[in-house]
C-alpha cells in the first residue's frame, strides 16, 4: 500500500510537496469550506503542459518544452515509448506516422511503430513540419527540422531551461514494453529526478503503476489515468477507492469530470487532474468542478485565466420584455462586470453596463437592459474585469403589444433531487428545439437533498444554498440551454425544503435571497418578495407567473375560506390579469398541481385535498382554487392552461369543473428534468379532471408551439433525449 496517509492532513503533506506548496497553505484550503467536495483539496489548481506547450508548437519537442518553461506552466508532460533497441522517447503516439516524416523516410515500413525502430532510425526524422500543415496559424519556420527526444535528452534540455521544472511523465503501452518502468527509474535517479516534488508519474495502467509502486520511492506522487471506456460500467466509488491504494491522484478525461466524479475522489483522497482542456470555456467548466489540476495544449491560457477574475458558471438571460431584458453572470471573486449587448455577435454596435460581482451575492451579477426591439435576436457578452475571457449568450425579445406571432417555448423542472445531480440530458434536448424561451416551472435545486455541493443536507447556510445552484451550473448542457434563450425561472419548495409555507418557515428569506442571487429576475418581480408577474408575447401568449409559496398558510391548516395559497392581493391579480388578458393563449405557470394530491396526508402541498385518498383530510386548498375556477368560468374566459411539473411525471387534462361537456381549462404537467421518478397516480375528482395522457418513470419535459395564424397550440411531451412520448393539439381561436 503506497505510503499515502488515509486522513486529510498526510494527504496535505504528500500533496504539498508534489506541488511545491506547504502543509499549512493545503489544510486552510481544505477548510475553506468543509461541506463541499467541488472545491481542490490541493492548496493550488496545477497547470500541466500537455505534450509541452503543444497547442503553439510540435508536441514532445525542445520548441514545445522550451515555450511551456517560458510561461512557466507546473509541470512539463512527457509521453515514453520504446525503440526497438531499448531507448525511451518522447512521443504519445505508438506510431512514427502522424508526428514525423516516417512515411517518406521509410515507406515500406508501414505502420510505422516506435518499438519498431532503433533510435538511430528515428533520429533521422523530422518530428516538426507535420505542425504547419495541421496548425498553421502557429508554425514557425524553426520548427522545421525539430527532432524526438530521448528520455535524457529531454530531462537535460528542460532541467538546462529551468532547474526548478516539474515533470509529469506517462508510460504509455507498458505491455508492449517490458522494462520500461525500470529504465524509467533508472533515468530518474541518474537524472537527479527521482524525488517528490520533481516528478509525477501517470500510466492508464493499472499494472504499470503497481510496478513504479514497488521499484521508486515510495513518496513519488502516481497518478491513474481513465479514459470513459474504463470505468463504462462499472462502480465508481470502487474503482476510485481501488485507486486510491496505489495512487495519489486520477486524470480522467474531461468528460468524465462531474460533481459524483468529484465526490468520490476526493472522498478517497484523491487528485484530480482531468485531460486534455483546451479553451477558457472548458477550463473555467472545469475549474468550478474543483479540480486540483489540468492538462492543457494551452498553458498560457490557463495561468491567464487563474491570475484575474473570470466568468465562473456562464450566463443568462430572464424577464424577457418586447423592449428589456436581465442578463445574469457570475465571477469567482469580487470584479467590476461588463456586459456588452448587440443586435449582430460581432458586438460592433453595442449597448455596454457595468455591474458589480460582490460577495454579498456570492459574486454573482445583474444588469437590466432597455430600449431594445421588438421580436428581435440579441447577442450578449460579460467578462469579468480586467479579465479579458467573456461568456457569451443569445435571446430573442418579445413581439410587440397586438401582434401575433408564432412561439415555441419549453418547461420543466424537478432538477438535482433524490441523488440525480449533473449532467441532465434534457436541458442539451431543450436547447436543440430553438425555444423563445424556457419557463424553469420551480425545485431549480433541491436544497433539502444531499449532492457533492452540500453532502451534509439540509442546507442551512445562505453559502449552503448557493452551493446548489453553483452545483447545477456546473452543468454544460444547462449552460447550452441558459445562454441560447432565455429564462422566467419560479421557485417551488426545494429552493428551501420540502413542502414549506414561506410565512412560516425560518430558511425562507434565505431560500429566496439565493434564488434572487442565482436567476436574472426583474425589481419588479423581486421588490419584496413578490415573485409573481405576468409577461407578454404580443397578443399569442400572456405567461402569468404565480407565488406558489411565499404567502401560503401552513399545509395542516384544514381547508375553508380562509385558507389561502396565493393570499389576498396575488389571488385579486391572477383574476384580474385573467380577465384582462387578450392573448391567444393564457398560461399560468403554477409550481404545485390542481388534481394530483401532493405533501403528506393532513398536510396537502398542492390544490388538491385527495378526497378519493381520504375524504376526511381536507388539508388542500381546494376552497382558493374553486374561486379560480369559478372565475374563469363566470367570465367565459378561454384558453386557460395551467402549466407545471413538481409531481415527477408527465400529464395532460383537461377540465370541465361545471359537467357540461365543455373544456374551461387545462392543465399540463412535465418532469422531472432529474429527480426520482414518479408512476401517475388517480386524480382528485374535485374539478372534472379528465386525462388525455400521463406517463411516469422516465426524465421529460414539456413543449408547447403557438400557431395564432391557424389557430393552434401544439404540446408535447418529450424525453431527455428529445423523443416525443406525447403530441396534442388544440384550437386556440
Amino acid at each position: 500500500m503506497k505510503k499515502r496517509a488515509f486522513l486529510p492532513l498526510s494527504l496535505a503533506l504528500s500533496v504539498s510537496l508534489a506541488t511545491g506548496v506547504t502543509s499549512d497553505k493545503r489544510v486552510a484550503a481544505k477548510e475553506a469550506d468543509p461541506q463541499s467536495a467541488l472545491q481542490p483539496i490541493a492548496s493550488s489548481v496545477v497547470t500541466i503542459a500537455h505534450r509541452g506547450a503543444s497547442g503553439y508548437a510540435p508536441e514532445h519537442t525542445k520548441a514545445a518544452y522550451e515555450m511551456a518553461l517560458q510561461m512557466k506552466a507546473d509541470f512539463v508532460e512527457l509521453d515514453l515509448h520504446m525503440t526497438k533497441d531499448g531507448h525511451l522517447v518522447a512521443i504519445h503516439d505508438s506510431s512514427l506516422a502522424r508526428t514525423t516524416n516516417a512515411e517518406e523516410v521509410f515507406p515500406n515500413r508501414s505502420p510505422w511503430l516506435v518499438k519498431d525502430f532503433t533510435l538511430a532510425e528515428i533520429k533521422r526524422l523530422d518530428a516538426g513540419s507535420w505542425f504547419k500543415k495541421a496548425y498553421p496559424e502557429h508554425a514557425k519556420k524553426q520548427y522545421e527540422g525539430q527532432k524526438i527526444l530521448t528520455l535524457e535528452e529531454a530531462i537535460h534540455f528542460i532541467g538546462k531551461k529551468n532547474k526548478h521544472a516539474k515533470l509529469y511523465i506517462e508510460t504509455k503501452a507498458p505491455d508492449v514494453y517490458p522494462g520500461m518502468e525500470e529504465k524509467l527509474v533508472q533515468i530518474l535517479k541518474k537524472t537527479g529526478y527521482l524525488k517528490k516534488d520533481k516528478v509525477m508519474l501517470q500510466s492508464f495502467s493499472e499494472d504499470s503503476l503497481k510496478i513504479l509502486q514497488k521499484i521508486a520511492p515510495k513518496d513519488i506522487p502516481l497518478i491513474q489515468l481513465y479514459s470513459p471506456g474504463m470505468l463504462k460500467g462499472k462502480n465508481l466509488k470502487n474503482e476510485l477507492n481501488k485507486a486510491a491504494e496505489y495512487a495519489e491522484g486520477v486524470g480522467p478525461d474531461k468528460a468524465l469530470v462531474t460533481p459524483t466524479f468529484m465526490q468520490e475522489a476526493h472522498r478517497s483522497h484523491l487528485l484530480v487532474h482531468p485531460y486534455t482542456v483546451n479553451t477558457k470555456e472548458e477550463m473555467a467548466e472545469e475549474l468550478s468542478l474543483g479540480v486540483d489540476g489540468m492538462f492543457t495544449n494551452f498553458p498560457d491560457e490557463l495561468l491567464s485565466l487563474k491570475k484575474k477574475p473570470y466568468i465562473s458558471h456562464g450566463v443568462a438571460s430572464g424577464e424577457i420584455t418586447s423592449t428589456s431584458a436581465v442578463l445574469w453572470t457570475r465571477a469567482n471573486k469580487p470584479s467590476a462586470i461588463l456586459f456588452e449587448v448587440a443586435e449582430d455577435p460581432s458586438f460592433k454596435k453595442s449597448i455596454k453596463k457595468i455591474a458589480g460581482a460582490s460577495r454579498q451575492h456570492d459574486f454573482t451579477a445583474q444588469v437590466k437592459v432597455d430600449r431594445l426591439h421588438p421580436d428581435t435576436t440579441y447577442y450578449y457578452r460579460a467578462a469579468a474585469l480586467p479579465g479579458s475571457f467573456s461568456a457569451t449568450g443569445s435571446f430573442k425579445t418579445a413581439p410587440a403589444e397586438n401582434t401575433e406571432k408564432p412561439l415555441t417555448i419549453v418547461w420543466g423542472g424537478d432538477t438535482g433531487g433524490q441523488g440525480n445531480i449533473p449532467p441532465f440530458k434534457s436541458f442539451s434536448a431543450m436547447a436543440d428545439l430553438h425555444p423563445d424561451f424556457f419557463l424553469f416551472s420551480g425545485d431549480t435545486i433541491y436544497a433539502d437533498n444531499p449532492t457533492p455541493a452540500v453532502p451534509n443536507a439540509p442546507s442551512k447556510t445562505m453559502e449552503d444554498f448557493w452551493a446548489k445552484y453553483k452545483e447545477n451550473r456546473t452543468d454544460p448542457n444547462l449552460r447550452k440551454l441558459l445562454q441560447s434563450t432565455s429564462t422566467y425561472a419560479i421557485w417551488d419548495d426545494h429552493e428551501v425544503s420540502n413542502d414549506f409555507s414561506g410565512p412560516s418557515n425560518p430558511l425562507t428569506s434565505t431560500g429566496y435571497k439565493a434564488f434572487k442571487d442565482y436567476w436574472p429576475i426583474q425589481k419588479e418581480r423581486s421588490d419584496s418578495e413578490k415573485l409573481y408577474y405576468k409577461y407578454s408575447w404580443g397578443n399569442t401568449l400572456d405567461l402569468i407567473i404565480l407565488n406558489n409559496r411565499g404567502y401560503r398558510d401552513p399545509n395542516t391548516k384544514q381547508d375553508g375560506p380562509d385558507k389561502t395559497m396565493l393570499g389576498k392581493e396575488q389571488l385579486q391579480w391572477l383574476k384580474k390579469e385573467l380577465l384582462h388578458s387578450d392573448a391567444k393563449i393564457k398560461l399560468v405557470a403554477s409550481s404545485v398541481p390542481i388534481s394530483t394530491p401532493t405533501g403528506k396526508p393532513n398536510a396537502r402541498d398542492g390544490w388538491a385535498n385527495g378526497d378519493h385518498i381520504d375524504p376526511n383530510d381536507k388539508t388542500g386548498y381546494e376552497h382558493e382554487f374553486k374561486e379560480i375556477s369559478d372565475f374563469i368560468l363566470k367570465n367565459k374566459i378561454k384558453n386557460v392552461n395551467f402549466v407545471t411539473t413538481d409531481v415527477h411525471f408527465a400529464d395532460m387534462i383537461e377540465y370541465d369543473p361545471d359537467h357540461n361537456g365543455t373544456v374551461d381549462y387545462r392543465e399540463l404537467v412535465s418532469g422531472p428534468i432529474g429527480a426520482v421518478t414518479i408512476q401517475p397516480p388517480k386524480l382528485d375528482s374535485t374539478f372534472g379532471p379528465k386525462r388525455l395522457y400521463a406517463e411516469g418513470g422516465f426524465f421529460n419535459f414539456g413543449v408547447l408551439k403557438a400557431d395564432p395564424k391557424n389557430g393552434q397550440m401544439t404540446v408535447q411531451i418529450r424525453d431527455e433525449n428529445g423523443k416525443i412520448h406525447y403530441e396534442g393539439k388544440f384550437s386556440i381561436s
